[in-house]
């Protein structure tokens, strides 16, 4: 894993991180094994994006990473590819009755994505620090489950978790159905009507986190080097935005004209 430092709640007061932690891009991936909700939430809120990692003496570690650089999605510079816009055209999204669902709990999302993926850093420990996060302190942290669903199958198709802090928010890992032929493209329909519903809700941009893989930056991300993004980030993270994505209604079909 290259590189790795321990990290404590003493080193996220602002004098520490600004002087020592921030301009250091060496520093990138850094441990903790107290496994402590608040603890998550200070890092999160500080820029660190925490995965997992099980250490074969030490055992599951929590990772926070606090990258040399970030992508990061605005809305203006959103993509939406020639498969993306046959699909929002096609009858296929009313047919299938496709709805986009912010729910309080990302259980099930994280049930899907260990059937999903062979190998994830989701841990077990992970998904259970990940039920202990709050589920809305607005303009604070928010843990929140994104599901794409047919209504017509009764079935998930796609999905992630995240959180959003303020006017931000932050993708985590996600899964899309794996039967390609059934659902091609749904994928990117999950994160192209989420980026809408964020947008709408006076989000102020997607951090997508690591700058690959490179369907990311296809999908209108740019790439920034850490220390502009973290001004970019402390601008955003401590302002509510006017709808909370907590709040906001479902997307459902038949498409708009904005759309097409």
């Amino acid at each position: 894993m290259g590189s790795i430092y321990p990290i404590t709640p003493e080193m996220l007061r602002p004098e520490v991180l600004h002087s020592l932690i921030y301009p250091d891009l060496d520093q990138v991936l850094f441990w903790d094994d107290t496994w402590d909700p608040e603890f998550y939430v200070a890092l999160a809120h500080a820029g660190f994006i925490c995965i997992a990692h099980e250490d074969p003496e030490i055992g599951p570690l929590l990772i926070p990473e606090l990258q040399d650089s970030y992508a990061v999605l605005d809305w203006q510079n959103l993509h939406r590819s020639r498969n993306l816009r046959r699909l929002l055209r096609s009858q296929r999204l009313t047919e299938e009755g496709v709805e986009l669902r912010v729910v309080a709990s990302a259980e099930r999302v994280l049930e899907n994505l260990a059937a999903y993926h062979d190998r994830t850093w989701i841990l077990q420990r992970y998904r259970e620090l990940v039920g202990k996060l709050p589920r809305n302190s607005a303009p604070g942290f928010a843990i929140h489950g994104i599901e794409l669903w047919s209504q017509k199958r009764n079935e998930l198709v796609a999905g992630e978790f995240g959180y959003t802090i303020g006017r931000t928010y932050t993708s985590l890992s996600g899964f899309c159905s794996p039967d390609d032929r059934e659902y091609r493209h749904f994928g990117t329909l999950q994160m192209y009507l989420l980026a809408e519903m964020l947008r709408d809700c006076g989000y102020a941009f997607w951090n997508m986190g690591h700058p690959s893989p490179e369907y990311k930056a296809a999908f209108g991300a740019r790439i920034l080097p850490r220390l502009e993004f973290l001004e970019k980030w402390f601008e955003a993270r401590d302002i509510a935005p006017k709808l909370e994505l907590a709040e906001a209604q479902d997307q459902r079909f038949p498409e708009t004209e904005n759309r097409r």
